[in-house]
């Protein structure tokens, strides 16, 4: 009977999957595409379970990085191929939205660099822009959303391995803190979106860069987060959650563990952000 009852138990799993798959518009894993001519590049990612966090024994590990949690992407889900950048935000901007507000860009540029200067508001209004222009459901990554892309399948500190490396990051010296210009990484400050290999995921730059914002609201016990890839969203929410290091991080602060509380209003010549399309 028992045995009975399992097999029914996968039928429907298998059936539900297969009901989600085909209500959704989203192309096969792997897939790249752009829903507007001047919307960022998503690509789709791999419907996966990974372990959230970091192991006791991760070099720089810190205490609010655990215990590992095994966290479920099962849905439908695409991201940024790179943050976005000041050509993708000024379209937004020339078209009505995002508040008409044109981030400062430090004298260094706009087009391919990635947008600076953009709070955790900033990133909500884009995402809610582009929602509307493509009727698709956009919106800012989950800590667990980005981990997952970070990581892109490894159990590695880095998608790349276990040592930082400049031929696969934007960042900066072994003690804090300040820019470096060392092999592949020839920027002492922010690289164009794009200057470094994809992960295995297919996506750029989120170790090192620029800081991204992702939804959630800030906890030092990440053990009770959401294991179904969902934020944590809290009603005394006063700090959120920024990953991936910058162009001036240390190398410990661009592991995909490694997170950091910010408020919403905080901006800055390092702090950028990339979206996600959910269907």
């Amino acid at each position: 009977m028992q045995i009975f009852k399992n097999l029914l138990i996968i039928i429907a799993t298998l059936l539900l999957s297969s009901i989600a798959q085909a209500a959704s518009s989203m192309p096969k894993p792997g897939a790249e595409f752009k829903d507007c001519a001047e919307c960022p590049v998503m690509v789709v990612m791999p419907r996966q379970s990974f372990w959230m966090g970091s192991p006791d024994t991760e070099m720089g590990r810190s205490a609010n990085e655990g215990p590992l949690r095994r966290v479920d992407i099962s849905y439908p889900l695409a991201i940024a191929k790179t943050e976005i950048t000041f050509a993708e935000w000024d379209a937004c901007v020339a078209d009505g939205g995002c508040g008409g507000r044109r981030p400062a860009d430090e004298g260094r540029g706009r087009g391919n660099l990635p947008v600076i200067n953009v709070d955790w508001d900033d990133a909500q209004a884009y995402a809610k822009w582009m929602s509307a222009k493509t009727g698709k459901k956009y919106r800012m990554l989950s800590e667990a959303e980005w981990e997952f892309g970070a990581r892109a399948g490894a159990a590695t500190t880095y998608a790349w391995g276990d040592k930082a490396s400049h031929s696969y990051a934007n960042y900066g010296t072994d003690e804090c803190c300040g820019g470096f210009v060392s092999g592949t990484d020839q920027w002492e400050i922010s690289s164009p979106a794009g200057s470094f290999p994809a992960n295995a995921f297919g996506l750029q730059d989120l170790s090192g860069n620029l800081w991204e914002w992702v939804e959630d609201c800030w906890d030092e016990n990440p053990a009770t987060g959401p294991v179904d890839g969902s934020a944590r969203i809290t009603p005394d929410c006063q700090l959120r959650i920024m990953k991936g290091g910058s162009w001036a991080s240390m190398p410990v602060r661009i592991r995909p563990a490694f997170r950091d509380a910010y408020t919403p209003n905080d901006h800055g010549e390092f702090i950028g952000f990339r979206i996600a399309r959910a269907d």
